[in-house]
């Protein structure tokens, strides 16, 4: 029977060969000598921005952050899918008599990393920012670590119907509230919460190899290989099989009328009812028309670009550019109407001239024509799906910041009829 060691020697081996092909990759590339010399001028920026904007802490109950932490974590109790994802080979080494703790090891490490490396940082600026909030800088990397971990915990306790081990990890994500009495007594209760959940987790898997947990570990996988090399994610459920249709699909049914235009509109709504919440969001995007800065505006906008209709199926019975304006319509029609909402509530606080009403409506219509001509990114490229909606929203932003720039703001929507016009002819 196989213990951990040849399992620990073997990650050692894989991990050593590894980060040597990567150290030789980085350093033949410059990449070293490019990030020290990033690193050099954030860490100037970093000081001058401490020396010059530092201000009083405003007056927080620390009741406030021990509530949110407990919030933070229960609330990835309510994800129906792990945070770990499995790839070929550790799956394969599940099939191995070693204990499935010892294989799962890597991969878990792998993905507490990155939120502890995210906690770090946020921490140190934290403390650097407001010295009195030190417990919370040192609890952040905990609580950015403890909620994918928890989440994992929770999914597969529950998958295999393990209701004590589920249980005990629900009440972990509890032990941040022992910080209403003190919040210096908040890292210590993340730090244990912490540990306990990864003893569950250890317990969970210390001998069986439960297959459920496995298969929905496998899915998550390839979600995020997918994402990592710019390829469309899987629309599937947590266990590979299609995603449930949502109520608003089922409400929008089939085209309501016949034809190849009604057959249009109704795949663009369809795309637009798969990601509802962005429809919702515009609408605080639309409070970032007063922002005054076009970069603030397209890194708000951009994300909701996800909302583009696929592309059109060759020999489709209508002309190209009829195609890609009925691909753009419905996405546009209601995104506009969500930055309208939100650009109107900024017009009543005063933040942005009523004129931007105006151009409100047209700005995610010409974004998604731009997005349209664009296309979508090369698997392994130089560019990414966010770089290309970012890009895509920058055009009708930087349209309107010139157009206010200039004072002729009510030229605005002319501009963005324009610019969605063009990308539509050249796409």
């Amino acid at each position: 029977m196989w213990g951990e060691r040849p399992v620990c020697k073997l990650r050692r081996v894989q991990l050593g060969r590894a980060a040597t092909q990567q150290w030789g990759l980085w350093r033949h590339s410059g990449t070293v000598l490019m990030g020290v010399y990033l690193a050099a001028f954030a860490l100037i920026g970093l000081y001058s921005l401490w020396q010059s904007y530092r201000f009083p802490l405003p007056v927080i109950p620390p009741e406030l952050f021990a509530a949110l932490a407990a919030v933070w974590w229960l609330s990835a109790g309510l994800i129906r899918s792990p945070a770990l994802g499995l790839g070929v080979q550790d799956a394969l080494l599940l099939r191995i008599p070693a204990p499935p703790w010892a294989v799962l090891t890597v991969p878990l490490v792998g993905m507490l990393g990155w939120p502890v490396l995210q906690g770090l940082g946020l921490g140190a600026l934290l403390a650097a920012w407001f010295v009195p909030l030190w417990p919370l800088a040192l609890a952040l990397p905990l609580l950015a670590a403890g909620r994918p971990l928890f989440q994992t915990l929770f999914h597969d306790s529950g998958l295999i119907s393990d209701s004590r081990r589920q249980t005990l990890a629900l009440l972990l994500a509890f032990l941040p509230l022992l910080a209403l009495w003190n919040l210096a007594v908040l890292p210590l209760a993340c730090l244990l919460a912490f540990v306990g959940w990864l003893a569950l987790w250890r317990g969970l898997w210390l001998e069986t190899v439960h297959a459920a947990p496995v298969l929905h570990a496998r899915v998550q996988g390839w979600r995020q290989g997918a994402r990592r090399l710019g390829l469309p994610v899987p629309e599937v459920g947590a266990d590979g099989t299609p995603a449930p249709r949502r109520w608003l699909e089922r409400r929008i049914g089939p085209p309501r009328g016949s034809g190849p235009l009604a057959a249009l509109c109704q795949r663009g709504l369809l795309s637009l009812a798969r990601q509802p919440w962005r429809v919702v969001a515009a609408v605080a995007v639309g409070l970032g028309v007063g922002a005054g800065s076009p970069v603030v505006l397209a890194l708000m906008l951009g994300p909701l670009l996800a909302v583009l209709a696929p592309p059109l199926p060759p020999h489709f019975p209508v002309k190209a550019s009829t195609a890609r304006l009925f691909r753009t319509l419905p996405a546009g029609v209601f995104l506009g109407l969500g930055l309208s909402i939100g650009c109107g509530v900024a017009v009543a606080l005063g933040l942005t001239p009523a004129v931007s009403l105006l151009a409100a409506p047209l700005i995610p219509w010409a974004a998604l024509c731009c997005l349209g001509f664009l296309g979508t990114a090369a698997p392994g490229g130089q560019a990414t799906d966010s770089g290309l909606r970012f890009g895509a929203a920058m055009a009708p932003a930087m349209g309107v910041f010139v157009c206010a720039l200039f004072g002729v703001l009510w030229l605005a929507p002319l501009v963005l009829l324009l610019l969605g016009g063009a990308a539509l002819a050249a796409g």
